[in-house]
């Protein structure tokens, strides 16, 4: 899977713009503020349809501009497909093949990728919901079927609450059933992306940060999900939420479940929030999203499009040579924002491609 082409239409601070990328390494380069992270974002946006910036409609339109518009050609199993994204206020509209996009399905998978940017590593020591975040992103990118999982469980969720914060009881017990039902199916794909990831990570951790160390990341939830039955999941969190209702109640809000959910990351046996360095918390995360593109690798048939917004320059000198040693044996394609050359360790990689970034403006590639 390669990004062959992408055209970039009175988004952000680009009112136009269009890169042919190298079919392996490509560095954006420039100043902070230009619009290099504008021109990654553009990219994901054409696989996911989402910001991983957390961004409004609107925020993603140039100023005085009607709408944004998106295009890309892909090549993925020797087809190139024209995949473009249409942003307004008010929306977006999807298409493939320069036709409407009527199923998700249709449009997620034909570019496929994984992101990795500053504010990933602030998830660490960071609150939750940042975490929940992001394995929810994680598994989206390999499972599209996923959304409506999830989608599903916080629909019931906000009808469970609204009679909950009325302080209602009739009606309460089909809520909760139908909120059981709904929660475990979404621990149960969570669980199972997880257990996935950890013993990827696991292998994945020595080869950037060194011999001798152990990463492990595991679900934490109040329904132990490990080994149990889908029906088992079902019943658990049912009886659990039965047994909270006076309190929920007196709260005004469900207490339990998949949305109050966690992640746990371990090195060498520690919690890493309080006992990893900054080296090690970048290291860890950065081996997670390696972790991610094997999961797709194996999913697809096809590695993903990796996106490094300006993270080699927060990682030490050592651990910037694995990384890159370790990107030099895949097969994917690579973006890569940074500030200065320096700042990546391009020694041993003779096929990349540089293209400068000047307030908002594509230069000349160099």
């Amino acid at each position: 899977m390669k990004l062959i082409k992408i055209r970039i239409s009175s988004f952000r601070n680009i009112m136009e713009a269009e890169l042919s990328p190298h079919e392996r390494f490509n560095i954006i380069v420039g100043n902070n503020a230009q619009g290099k992270t504008n021109i990654l974002e553009s990219i994901y946006l054409l696989g996911t349809m989402k910001s991983f910036r957390m961004a409004r409609n609107v925020d993603l339109i140039c100023y005085g501009a009607p709408h944004s518009l998106l295009k890309g050609w892909v090549r993925r199993d020797g087809i190139i497909r024209e995949i473009s994204l249409s942003i307004k206020g008010s929306g977006k509209k999807a298409f493939v093949d320069r036709k409407p996009v009527v199923r998700p399905a249709d449009f997620f998978g034909n570019l496929n990728m994984v992101v990795f940017s500053p504010e990933d590593i602030s998830m660490v020591r960071g609150l939750p919901e940042a975490r929940r975040r992001y394995l929810d992103r994680a598994i989206f990118s390999g499972n599209t079927g996923y959304l409506a999982v999830h989608h599903e469980y916080f629909k019931i969720l906000k009808n469970r609450n609204s009679l909950l914060k009325r302080g209602e009881r009739d009606g309460l017990g089909v809520w909760t059933r139908q909120l059981a039902e709904a929660g475990a199916r979404l621990i149960e794909k969570r669980e199972s992306f997880v257990a996935e990831i950890d013993g990827l990570l696991r292998g994945i951790y020595p080869g950037i940060s060194g011999p001798g160390e152990t990463a492990v990341v595991s679900y934490r939830s109040r329904i132990p999900a490990k080994g149990l039955t889908l029906a088992e999941i079902k019943g658990r969190l049912l009886e659990l939420l039965e047994s909270m209702a006076d309190d929920e109640i007196r709260r005004g809000t469900t207490l339990a479940g998949p949305h109050r959910d966690d992640l746990e990351f371990l090195l060498n046996g520690k919690p890493l929030n309080h006992h990893g360095s900054q080296g090690e918390q970048r290291s860890f995360v950065l081996a997670l999203k390696m972790a991610e593109i094997e999961h797709l690798k194996n999913k697809w048939g096809n590695p993903p499009v990796l996106l490094l917004d300006d993270m080699t320059s927060e990682l030490d000198r050592d651990r910037n040579g694995n990384f890159m040693s370790f990107l030099k044996e895949q097969e994917m394609q690579v973006f890569i924002t940074t500030t200065s050359l320096d700042n990546i360790s391009l020694e041993g990689i003779g096929y990349y491609s540089t293209f400068p970034v000047s307030n908002g403006r594509l230069l000349t590639e160099v």
